[in-house]
């Protein structure tokens, strides 16, 4: 997006965001020159996608760019200087100075269109930059619900702040209205149903994140994976050194004690069968 700029920065530069943008000494133009030899609808530049142009529309002095005269649909491009009788302006990039045209250094705060003309488009922050429906303004909105200067932000010190401008609608920032602010990244910007998100350096203080009610929250916890058990190998148990006398000594009674009314038995019959024999034999 380029911007239009007088040379002796009579006014604040106009981003031309408009599809027809005039230029002229009549105050319905967009851009009013009150210059003598200035035509009161002098010159126009449509706006065609990305792509800029700029028509005399038959001026008496005629219209110069970069000091050659030019009738009908002339591209724009940053750094051409366009001269409308003794009056110079100048088409600057965004990243342009106001002044020398020396490039800026690389802003690390910047504002994201969340909806509305703008949406989709990121503007850097310098200095100061105001909001409105004016095309004096510095960010055009050309919305029914935007005062002509709506808001002013400003970035001093790597502070940013945003500053109402007495405007109908109002200024908010998440959700609350506001008349002063100081901005941090994340913060959301509205004006009425147009709003910005505010992106900021790595580091910034960021607002907290929402709190989801309990009722709301849902937690997964992932299933522990069931495990096939492990083969244990066969083999058969060590008794330890102080464990095994008390076994054996444990163990012993018990096994003798089952053997003993076998054995009576046997020395029984043994003593039964010696008896008979004798008893034959003493006959």
């Amino acid at each position: 997006m380029l911007k239009l700029q007088f040379k002796d920065q009579r006014q604040a530069p106009v981003w031309l965001v408009e599809t027809v943008t005039g230029l002229g000494s009549d105050p319905g133009n967009h851009i009013v020159i009150r210059d003598e030899g200035v035509e009161p609808r002098h010159a126009e530049i449509h706006k065609q996608g990305d792509a800029l142009y700029l028509s005399d529309l038959g001026s008496r002095l005629g219209t110069q760019v970069n000091g050659q005269p030019i009738k009908q649909h002339f591209q724009l491009r940053a750094g051409d200087s366009i001269r409308l009788g003794p009056v110079e302006l100048q088409i600057l990039a965004p990243k342009a100075g106001t002044g020398n045209n020396a490039p800026r250094p690389r802003s690390e705060w910047s504002l994201m269109a969340l909806s509305g003309p703008l949406k989709g488009k990121s503007f850097p922050v310098h200095g100061s930059m105001v909001f409105g429906r004016s095309s004096t303004c510095d960010i055009v909105i050309q919305d029914a619900h935007m005062s002509r200067r709506h808001a002013e932000i400003s970035l001093k010190n790597g502070v940013l702040r945003i500053v109402d401008l007495q405007s109908s609608n109002g200024t908010c920032v998440n959700g609350k209205t506001v008349g002063e602010q100081v901005l941090k990244p994340g913060d959301k910007i509205g004006f009425d149903h147009l709003s910005f998100l505010v992106a900021g350096p790595l580091g910034s203080e960021s607002p907290p994140p929402e709190e989801e009610d309990d009722d709301e929250a849902t937690v997964f916890r992932a299933a522990p994976i069931p495990r096939a058990p492990r083969p244990q190998p066969r083999s058969q148990p060590v008794a330890s050194a102080s464990s095994a006398p008390e076994e054996r000594v444990s163990a012993a009674p018990a096994a003798g004690a089952r053997r003993w009314p076998w054995v009576l038995l046997v020395v029984g019959a043994m003593l039964a069968l010696a008896g008979g024999v004798a008893a034959f034999l003493l006959r």
